[in-house]
This record gives structure tokens, sequence and C-alpha cells, in this order.
């Protein structure tokens, strides 16, 4: 036992009393070893936890310098694009009078190319401060204000808006409803973890898949699972799935952040986020589990934020 090897067990026959102290010393070693092999699974998860946090912390430090320094020529960009699209028409209406006069020469009107060089300017621009504002998430440091929000309110509202995306017309989604439950969040954020969730679910899967939302509740928690009939995940993929900038997307686009956002959303709310796949086109769900009542510690930190 004091060399580390718990799986030892005395033997001893008889009844008398050095048979009692075997026995003794035999369920002394059961509980060291049960112990120890808990002990280990907590430092492998710990340092796992490190790990992570660390990479978050370096990709924060680099969000807070980078984005704040893009971000505004970004939205003047996008900004001035928006309002000289605006003026398209006068240069189309412009080029029809010159034409019904006799005027026009041989040269194209420039307002339809025009027109599809501003809707690239739009669409870059817009798409690099949505980035920056993904990273500019994970500087976020210190508790956020929440409060009571209907859980099933939320996820309707996610799905009744990507429904309208063209992208996913044809797919289904299933949501398991459930009555109101209330949890105390930050709406807006947990709303962006639900579509982010939903919106890998609805990629992964075919033209005729399903994704299948359920809510449920696990004595004082919160349970929400996005399961879906989709490519499904290897063990190397679903080892990875939660690490910053790693992506597998069938679509080949995506930055590789929003699961690292949404995991560590959930985990500031005082809950977890976990990923499951038996393999390869198998499927995949993801289970959110939030705590359906605020400790105290945690309140006080939302009143402090608020």
């Amino acid at each position: 036992m004091a060399a580390g090897r718990f799986d030892h067990r005395i033997e001893v026959d008889g009844r008398d009393e050095m048979a009692e102290l075997a026995e003794a010393f035999n369920a002394m070693t059961d509980r060291f070893e049960t112990i120890r092999d808990d002990l280990d699974a907590q430092v492998r998860q710990r340092t796992k936890q490190a790990v992570r946090s660390e990479q978050l912390a370096s990709v924060g430090f680099l969000a807070a310098g980078v984005a704040h320094e893009i971000n505004n020529p970004l939205a003047s960009i996008a900004m001035c694009a928006e309002s000289l699209q605006g003026r398209i028409e006068e240069l189309r209406a412009a080029a029809t009078a010159t034409a019904t006069a006799g005027q026009a020469n041989s040269e194209a009107c420039p307002a339809e190319i025009v027109d599809h060089y501003l809707q690239m300017i739009q669409d870059e621009a817009f798409r690099c401060k949505e980035i920056t504002e993904k990273l500019l998430d994970f500087s976020r440091v210190g508790p956020t204000q929440r409060q009571a929000t209907d859980l099933a309110g939320v996820v309707r509202d996610v799905i009744e808006m990507i429904g309208h995306l063209g992208r996913y017309q044809g797919k289904g989604v299933r949501f398991d409803d459930a009555m109101p439950l209330i949890v105390p969040v930050n709406a807006q954020e947990i709303k962006q973890v639900v579509l982010n969730l939903l919106a890998n679910a609805m990629d992964s899967i075919d033209d005729d898949g399903v994704v299948t939302v359920r809510l449920r509740t696990d004595v004082d928690m919160a349970r929400l699972t996005f399961e879906d009939d989709g490519c499904g995940m290897e063990p190397d993929v679903l080892a990875q799935v939660f690490e910053p900038f790693f992506t597998r997307r069938r679509t080949g686009q995506g930055t590789g952040l929003g699961l690292s956002i949404s995991s560590r959303i959930i985990t500031d709310h005082g809950g977890t986020l976990e990923a499951d796949s038996p393999g390869a086109g198998r499927g995949s769900t993801f289970t959110i589990r939030l705590p359906i009542r605020e400790n105290e510690e945690e309140s006080e930190g939302s009143r402090h934020a608020a």
C-alpha cells in the first residue's frame, strides 16, 4: 500500500482477530483505491480545463487589441457601401433617360457592375465584423446581467428566425415543446448559444434531415438537447470540438469559435455543454445543462453588473 499497490488484498484464513484486521485493511484499501481513481480523473479533467482556459485567455488578449482597431474602419466601409447602393437607382434612372433620348453609347451601363461590387464590399465587411465581434466575446470578463427568462421561448424565437434563412429551407426542426421553463440567464447570450448549436446541426444534416430539440428538467437543472441525424463525428473530432479555431463544418465555412464561445457562456452561467456522437454518419447530440436557481454568489455578481 505504501508503494501505491492498492490492488493488493490481504488473505487470512479463519475468523480470529487477525482475520478481522485483514478485512479492515482490505476495506480501507478499497476506499483508498476509489479515492485515488476519483482524484486522478479530477486531475485529468482540471488539466484539460486549464489548457482550454489558457487558450481562451490568449485569444481574448488578441481580440482586445485587434478587434477594437479594425472594427471602426469595417463599420465605416459597410456604412459607405450601403449609402452608395442606395444611389444605384439614380444611376439606373439616368442611364435609362439617356438611352431614351438616343444618347446612349456603346459601353454598358456601369450600375449593375457597381451594384455587384458594392454588395461584395458589404458582405465581406459584415463578415469581418462578425468575426471581430466573436473575438471580442472572448475578451469579456466579469459577470453579466441575468434575469428570469423562459428558456422555451428563447428556443422558439431562434427556431422561427433560422427558419427564414434560405440555406435551411426544406430542412426540418422539431421542437419537443415543453411548458415554460424559467431560468436565471442572460437572454442574449443564451440565444447566441442556441443559434450556434442549431445552425451547426442544420449544416450537418442533408436536405431531408431533421434536428430535434428537447427541453426537460433534471432535479434543479434545465436540460436542453440538440439531436441531429447528420454527418456525426469521429472520436478525434469529438475530443476537439470545443477547442478554439477547430472546425469540421461540411460547408467549409466558419471560424471555429462558435462552440468555444458557447461553452464559455454556459460555463459562466454555472452550467455545462457536452457533445456526443456514435460516429461518422450517425448524427450528433449537444446537451446544455443550466441551473434553474441562481446561487447567492452569482446573484450578487449579477446585481453588481447591473
